[in-house]
């Protein structure tokens, strides 16, 4: 894994962080910093404390915790026009584009698979036969694969019928089609495709003995979120002029919203199915935030406050595995207190240090934020150092 190629599918990036190609968007970095400092602070939350609008939702719906993923997909879509439009106009061969996408999604995959073997819980750090298969990294993998190939060989009107049949294709296969056992139509975590799917394929190597949030089947709408985000970043580097494309972005976006709401009635927005509705409600809200920082950092250049953002952007894969394996090391070493229990060092810094003075659930807003900071702080030096761990 080299340490000077990006994770995010944008134009190669110097050593030196003051060297910004020019076709590179500001606001791209800052909404995906934006993105990658909101998973830190839900992902710091422990044993399900913190406040609900902050949390995963149990099941359908959605909180902020629920918002990360779809975005960072999004984003993944956004910045691949950037990636290979620029090389396709230098002559930049097919088969060297092929062989680069190729590389970066074997890369992403294979961490995503060194996180799995690395659990949060008390199972052993390393225990193959029971690995799980799939992941965040490993869908964004799949997911920069295909559609990137899409972005080569399709025009733009086979890519928006694409994600359109992608959409429906999956909402017509979890309502209408009989589940064997089970009967069509079942949108709770027994008795749907995606566990079906996932179950007959990768049973035992699943997030749980019965489930898999990331899975198979639920990669399609993924791949239709990413393309989402792809379409909107061959807009923004058309030749519109800027404003109409805030407009537009943020008109669409709403649109968007709207229709996922809508679906929503019968195809509930759930995160864990990864459903169509969910797919056109968050990628319509990352496109009106996205036509916000636009606004702001590209047309207005209005910066001061994106130095934060774009170093969490520039340096995604390290927050991804940064991250998992900080939570991980603590939790797996263990104190034992004066009346002989154990309790990991993840726990201890939480109750002792935060709970203690501002009460169990309170504390997960103070803590998470700590946690931010931590990495940005460790982040910033990498920054001014000009290391960047990329795929």
């Amino acid at each position: 894994m080299s340490t000077m190629t990006k994770l995010d599918a944008s134009p190669g990036v110097s050593t030196s962080p003051s060297a910004r190609p020019k076709e590179r968007l500001l606001s791209l970095d800052v909404f995906r910093g934006l993105t990658l400092a909101a998973m830190v602070f839900v992902n710091a939350h422990i044993d399900g404390l913190g406040y609900r609008p902050i949390m995963h939702a149990g099941w359908h719906g959605w909180g902020l915790a629920d918002l990360c993923f779809p975005f960072f997909l999004f984003i993944v879509g956004v910045a691949i026009p950037y990636a290979f439009a620029g090389r396709l106009e230098r002559g930049v061969s097919r088969r060297d584009l092929y062989t680069h996408i190729l590389s970066r999604t074997v890369i992403l995959f294979a961490c995503g698979l060194f996180q799995n073997c690395i659990p949060l819980d008390d199972h052993p750090w390393f225990h193959f036969s029971d690995l799980r298969i799939f992941g965040v990294l490993q869908r964004i993998a799949l997911c920069y694969l295909i559609v990137s190939v899409i972005y080569l060989n399709v025009k733009s009107r086979g890519q928006a019928i694409i994600t359109a049949s992608l959409l429906v294709f999956y909402f017509i296969m979890l309502k209408f089609v009989p589940v064997p056992g089970h009967g069509a139509g079942i949108l709770q975590p027994d008795g749907n495709w995606v566990q079906y799917i996932d179950l007959h394929l990768m049973r035992g190597h699943l997030q749980s003995a019965n489930w898999e949030g990331k899975g198979l089947l639920s990669t399609l709408p993924a791949i239709a979120n990413t393309l989402i985000g792809m379409i909107v970043g061959q807009h923004l580097r058309s030749s519109r002029p800027a404003l109409e494309k805030v407009a537009q972005f943020f008109l669409t976006g709403n649109v968007l919203m709207f229709l996922g709401l809508v679906w929503s009635i019968w195809f509930p927005i759930n995160q864990n199915l990864w459903t169509s509705s969910l797919v056109l409600f968050m990628c319509g809200m990352a496109m009106v935030i996205l036509a916000g920082c636009y606004y702001v950092a590209d047309i207005r250049k209005i910066s001061w406050w994106t130095k934060p953002f774009v170093i969490l952007g520039l340096n995604s894969l390290t927050v991804f595995m940064g991250t998992w394996l900080f939570m991980s090391v603590l939790a797996k070493i263990k104190l034992h207190q004066a009346n002989g229990a154990a309790i990991s060092v993840w726990h201890l810094i939480y109750y002792r240090g935060f709970a203690s003075w501002a009460g169990p659930v309170p504390a997960s807003v103070p803590f998470a934020f700590a946690n931010v900071l931590l990495f940005l702080g460790i982040l910033t030096l990498m920054y001014r150092k000009g290391i960047f761990l990329k795929a």
